[in-house]
C-alpha cells in the first residue's frame, strides 16, 4: 500500500474516530440538560380558551375599587396556560406569610414529598452484663416538631436493651450546630424559641435534656464522655422517631407556623451544601431555586427570611403564579398542597372566612397577615373555575387595615364563581 493510501486511510479513521467523539458528548451533554430540566416550570401552548365571564367579573371588581399602589393582582388559567387578569402583576410586594409558599414549594423539591425527619439512637460495640462496650450516639435530622415531650418513650428503647453503663463515649450527632436567631429586622418577641423543635434549643439545654433523659433510664455515665461528632458508619440504631415532612408542610401552610416555616433553611441549608451559615446557605438555596427551577432571573424576589415575618421581604404576584404552577406541574408537591393548604370556610387560617355558599370549601390558599407598615396582607392558591379549568390567584395589599384588607379579599374571591340562583 502507497504512502499516499496508508495517510488517507489514517485521516479517514481519524475523522471517524473525531465524529464519535463529538456524538457521544452531544447525546451526553443534551441527556444532562434534559435530566436538569426534569422538573423546572415549563408553558405548553393550549389552544384553550379562557373563562371570559371570570374574566369580566373580576375586572368589574377591580377597576369600581380603584386600589392604585395598595394592591398587586394576578389570575392565570393553569389549564389554558393563559393569563385571565393582571393588575400590577409585577410589582414587588411583602409577602408576609406566603412567603412560606416559596420555602414550603422549595422544601419538598430539595428533600422529596417523602421525605422523614429521623432521630435516632444507635450503639456502636456490644452490651455484656449491663456495659454498653462501646458509644453511644443520639443522632437528630433537623426535626422541627419533636419536642422533649416526646423523647422520653424513644429513649425507654435504650433500657429495653439492657444497658446500664456506658464504657465508651456519649456521643450527639445533632446535625445543628448552629441555632436560630432572630433577623436583624424582626421585633422583639416574633419568632420564640420555645416554639422551634428540641433540637433548635441550642447546646447547653440540648445536652442537659439529654443526659437527663438518658440516666432516667438508669444508664450511668460521666459527664467527660459526652461529645459531639458524627454517628460511625458501624453504628446500629436501636430506637428511631421519624416525622414525615408533608406534616411540618401543613403546619407551614394550614396553621401558618412561622417557627417551623423558618427552621427549614436549617436542613435546605446543610443539604445543599453549607459554605460559611446554615440559615444563609438555606436562604441561597431559595434563590438559586427561583433562578434554575421557576426560571426566572428577573428581580422578582427580596428574601430575608423564610416565614414572611420581614417587612423588607418581597415577592411580585407573577413569581407566586409560578410558584403554584410548579407545584401543580410536579404532582407529588401538588398533592400536597391540596392536602396542606387552607380551604375557604373550612379549615386552618381561613377557618373564619369565605364561609358562604359561594366560596366555601372552594378556594384553597396560603394566608399572609402583618400588621406592621399600616397593615399587610395577601392571599394566594388555587380554585376550580366554572368551565372546569384550575386557576390559581395571588392577592396582595399593603398600607391597608387587615381587616379591610381581608374583607376586600374575600370580595374579590367571590368573584371567582357565579353568582348563586
Amino acid at each position: 500500500m502507497s504512502k499516499y493510501n496508508m495517510l488517507y486511510l489514517k485521516t479517514k479513521l481519524l475523522s471517524v474516530i473525531c465524529l464519535g467523539i463529538i456524538l457521544m458528548l452531544t447525546i451526553s451533554c443534551n441527556g444532562r440538560k434534559d435530566q436538569t430540566s426534569a422538573t423546572a416550570l415549563r408553558t405548553q401552548p393550549t389552544e384553550l380558551s379562557i373563562d371570559d365571564s371570570l374574566r369580566q367579573r373580576v375586572a368589574d371588581f377591580i377597576e369600581s375599587r380603584p386600589m392604585d399602589s395598595l394592591l398587586a393582582f394576578y389570575l392565570y388559567d393553569i389549564t389554558a396556560e393563559k393569563a385571565v387578569y393582571e393588575y400590577r402583576k409585577d410589582s414587588l410586594m411583602p409577602p408576609a406569610s406566603c412567603m412560606k409558599l416559596l420555602t414550603g414549594i422549595a422544601l419538598l423539591h430539595r428533600l422529596s414529598t417523602r421525605y422523614k425527619f429521623n432521630t435516632q439512637i444507635c450503639i456502636n460495640g456490644s452490651v455484656r452484663n449491663g456495659i454498653l462496650k462501646g458509644d453511644l450516639i443520639v443522632y437528630g435530622g433537623y426535626d422541627p416538631i419533636v419536642t422533649s415531650y416526646e423523647l422520653p418513650q424513644l429513649f425507654r428503647k435504650i433500657r429495653d436493651k439492657g444497658i446500664r453503663r456506658i464504657e465508651g463515649k456519649l456521643i450527639l450527632d445533632l446535625g445543628v450546630d448552629e441555632y436560630p436567631q432572630h433577623e436583624e429586622h424582626w421585633i422583639p418577641g416574633d419568632l420564640k424559641r420555645s416554639k422551634f423543635g428540641f433540637f433548635y434549643q441550642g447546646t447547653k439545654r440540648i445536652e442537659q435534656e439529654l443526659k437527663y433523659l438518658i440516666r432516667l433510664q438508669g444508664v450511668s455515665f460521666s459527664d467527660s464522655q459526652l461529645c459531639w461528632g458524627k454517628i460511625p458508619r458501624t453504628a446500629r440504631r436501636i430506637a428511631l422517631l421519624q416525622t414525615p415532612i408533608e406534616d411540618v408542610v401543613q403546619l407551614m401552610w394550614k396553621n401558618s407556623a412561622n417557627e417551623k416555616s423558618e427552621s427549614m433553611l436549617y436542613p435546605l441549608g446543610r443539604y445543599t451544601g453549607r459554605t460559611d451559615s446554615l440559615r444563609g446557605t438555606g436562604m441561597n438555596y431559595l434563590r438559586q431555586f427561583i433562578r434554575e427551577e421557576i426560571c426566572r432571573t428577573d428581580c422578582c424576589a427580596v428574601i430575608h427570611d423564610g416565614c414572611g415575618m420581614c417587612i423588607h421581604n418581597a415577592l411580585t404576584p407573577s413569581l407566586i403564579i409560578d410558584l403554584l404552577r410548579y407545584a401543580h406541574q410536579n404532582h407529588d408537591i401538588y398533592e400536597v398542597a391540596r392536602r396542606t393548604l387552607p380551604m375557604s370556610g373550612t379549615d386552618g387560617t381561613l377557618l373564619c372566612r369565605m364561609t358562604r355558599p359561594r366560596t366555601k370549601g372552594k378556594i384553597i390558599a396560603k394566608t399572609g397577615t402583618l400588621t406592621r407598615e399600616n397593615g399587610i396582607s395577601t392571599l394566594s392558591g388555587y380554585f376550580q373555575g366554572s368551565n372546569g379549568h384550575l386557576v390559581c390567584f395571588s392577592i396582595m395589599n399593603k398600607h391597608i387595615p387587615i381587616a379591610d384588607a381581608q374583607l376586600f379579599q374575600d370580595k374579590l374571591c367571590a368573584q371567582f364563581f357565579p353568582p348563586l340562583k
